[in-house]
């Protein structure tokens, strides 16, 4: 009488396997989880050190459809969800990170690069009507907010200046920058030479400046000035 009973048994459970009854990843096993998967990331790539807003915008998507979080970290701070910004401050390469995590714990992570200027550091400055033009004069410059105050050697004999000559740029017209890099200032060497910094951009590597120069000789639609950073 027990043969017929352990049979109904043992048809039970192939019926059940045979229509899917079950669990297919067997007893205890977890199902697996698909990480998320970042599909666009953008930072604005250039801004002038503690004025540019930099703006991030990231998308992600899972294929499980779980609840995703954004966290961003840059500079020492952090932000969360897909849109950011931020005011970097620094002199060079500053990384921005996106981690992107889902509700299980699977996570991705892509990384962009913001190149921040500074007009903070020592600077030649070239005159393109003066020579020889491989002798840059120094200019030693700080930064606080939009405004630039520095002092001015020249190291050489160059364009109207003599070697050992001094100067700075003039606080009586202040020199500046702004957020989109523009740059102006009055550049007074020694008694005599005193050149207007007009229309100065800085470059999307933040270590040069292009402008063009007014005043003692300068004036001609063609003249440029041009500082690197050294």
């Amino acid at each position: 009488m027990t043969l017929p009973i352990r049979l109904s048994v043992l048809m039970a459970g192939v019926l059940a396997s045979a229509c899917g009854g079950g669990s297919p990843t067997g007893p205890g096993t977890a199902p697996s989880n698909n990480n998320p998967v970042i599909t666009s990331l953008t930072v604005t790539p250039f801004g002038v050190s503690g004025l540019t807003t930099i703006s991030m915008a990231a998308a992600a998507t899972d294929a499980d459809n779980d609840t995703l979080t954004y966290a961003w970290s840059f500079g020492g701070a952090t932000a969360a969800g897909p849109t950011a910004t931020a005011t970097l401050t620094g002199d060079g390469g500053v990384a921005v990170r996106l981690t992107v995590t889902d509700s299980k714990g699977g996570s991705v992570t892509d990384t962009r690069t913001v190149t921040i200027g500074t007009m903070t550091g020592v600077w030649s400055i070239a005159f393109n009507t003066c020579t020889p033009s491989s002798v840059f004069p120094t200019l030693t410059l700080t930064q606080t907010g939009t405004a630039v105050n520095g002092t001015f050697l020249q190291t050489t004999n160059y364009c109207n200046g003599t070697a050992g000559q001094t100067g700075r740029l003039d606080p009586a017209s202040p020199a500046t920058i702004d957020a989109q890099g523009n740059f102006s200032g009055r550049l007074k060497i020694g008694d005599f030479i005193d050149i207007f910094l007009t229309e100065g951009k800085m470059d999307a590597t933040g270590r040069k400046v292009t402008g063009k120069p007014q005043g003692s000789g300068f004036g001609a639609s063609t003249d440029t000035f041009t500082m690197t950073k050294q």
